[in-house]
């Protein structure tokens, strides 16, 4: 099973939350490691003792038998935390004070080196130490036992009390570190996040932005060197088509404008007709690619006070005789001195090429209206047929054609439309339903 962290820095925090989770533990229990036996080091060193200093007391007396001369006392009101005895090789008791509670005889060993244990018992669980001893011709054993539960022996509530109070100590601050991971790696990849703001703006207008590599870590160099050398690429394969769209319109206009004087020759008149509508539609193709040819290299001024009623008014009135010759009916309505800032003749010839195709993709006899509003919004009305949903989408795509049967129109009228529109920071949107097609500029009326 793999996991899919959609950031860098989740999965950053991640693997570092984990590793500090591990370290956190594998040092909780080094740590408790070292204090378990350091703790066991003291145990074997104090029973040791008391097994030496019973030694110092061990006796023979008259009778044969041997007894310790000497004996701590123990309280009597509680269980007895330390008890030393003398075994011999059976595990009886020889003398010295009773085994710790339930720990008998034949539960302690008796090698023949000194030996270190811990056993367990239903009540309890006891360390002690066993040392042999040779008295006369008996071997014995001098056995020190420790209650490890007495409530005077402190040492495993001291480690249980550390592991609990270090794993709720140990948490909170491995949260607080992981808060203070996730603002470093927020702080660190600010540069990045900054760049790929900075590459986001880029446009037709902004070919030139690149990722600033200095500013970026050292690891994501190598990936924005890539990125710039891919932008540079692109930019001049778009600067090479559009250069080439360019040229090829300017070297049109020559040509064309030949054949138009050239057309009067023609004596046929159905023939002459043809071919000068055709010229005339070749002639507003080239005039097009020209247009957005010089909108995709630079922009003019859009700094200017364009007032969209006088505009809209004039555009109408140029339109008009087209309408008329359709038996169309146009006509202007809103606001009076819409003021916007922008470049009055892009805007122009955006609001031309929506009339126009308002004109000429909608039948005789309906009626086109261009409404100004008062908050720098053009909108062009039609009482046509309406552009179907699949095709909604595609209308401001350069080239494209609803009917690619007519020879009218080259495509290139509504994608103008939104290069205009783009340049000036508005917004182009359409509604269309059976009877009702709205185009819509919505343009800022102040400077951003």
């Amino acid at each position: 099973m793999s996991f899919r962290f959609p950031s860098l820095l989740s999965r950053i925090l991640w693997w570092h939350g984990l590793a500090v989770l591990f370290t956190a533990l594998a040092v909780s229990a080094g740590v408790y490691w070292f204090l378990d036996s350091t703790a066991e080091r003291f145990q074997r060193e104090t029973l040791q003792l008391h097994v030496e200093t019973a030694l110092k007391d061990l006796r023979v007396g008259p009778d044969g038998r041997v007894h310790l001369v000497a004996a701590p006392p123990q309280p009597t009101e509680l269980p007895r935390i330390f008890s030393v005895v003398v075994l011999d090789r059976s595990g009886r008791r020889v003398t010295g004070s009773e085994p710790v509670a339930t720990l008998t005889g034949d539960k302690i060993p008796r090698r023949a080196t000194a030996t270190y244990f811990t056993r367990r018992s239903r009540a309890a669980i006891y360390s002690g130490y066993s040392m042999p001893v040779q008295i006369a011709d008996t071997r014995l054993w001098v056995v020190a036992v420790q209650n490890l539960q007495h409530p005077d022996y402190i040492v495993d509530d001291v480690l249980r009390q550390f592991l609990i109070y270090g794993v709720v100590i140990i948490l909170p601050l491995l949260l607080l570190l992981l808060l203070v991971d996730a603002w470093i790696v927020r702080k660190a990849l600010r540069p990045v996040k900054d760049a790929s703001a900075l590459v986001s703006t880029l446009n037709p207008y902004r070919l030139d932005i690149r990722v600033p590599e200095a500013q970026l870590p050292s690891e994501v160099r190598p990936l924005a060197s890539a990125v710039n050398a891919a932008l540079d690429r692109l930019v001049d394969s778009y600067r090479s088509q559009r250069d080439f769209t360019a040229d090829a319109a300017h070297e049109l206009r020559t040509p064309i404008a030949l054949a138009r004087m050239r057309v009067h020759a023609v004596t046929d008149e159905p023939l002459r007709s043809d071919l000068k509508r055709d010229l005339d539609q070749l002639g507003r193709t080239v005039g097009q690619l020209l247009d957005i040819a010089e909108l995709d290299s630079a922009l003019p001024p859009l700094d200017q006070a364009v007032d969209l009623h006088a505009i809209a008014a004039a555009t109408v009135a140029a339109i008009a005789p087209l309408a008329f010759r359709r038996r169309q009916s146009i006509g202007l309505s809103g606001s009076e001195c819409v003021i916007v800032p922008g470049n009055a003749e892009m805007i122009a010839r955006a609001l031309q090429g929506l009339v126009e195709n308002a004109v000429t993709h909608t039948p005789d006899g309906t009626t086109i209206e261009v409404d100004v509003q008062p908050d720098g919004t053009l909108r062009v009305i039609d009482d046509g047929p309406g552009i179907p949903e699949s095709e909604q989408e595609l209308v401001f795509r350069r080239f494209w054609r609803g009917d690619r049967s007519a020879m009218a129109g080259s495509g290139l009228g509504l994608a103008i439309v939104s290069r205009v529109a783009e340049a000036h920071g508005a917004k182009v949107s359409l509604s269309t339903k059976p009877g009702e097609t709205v185009f819509q500029i919505q343009f800022p009326t102040s400077h951003p």
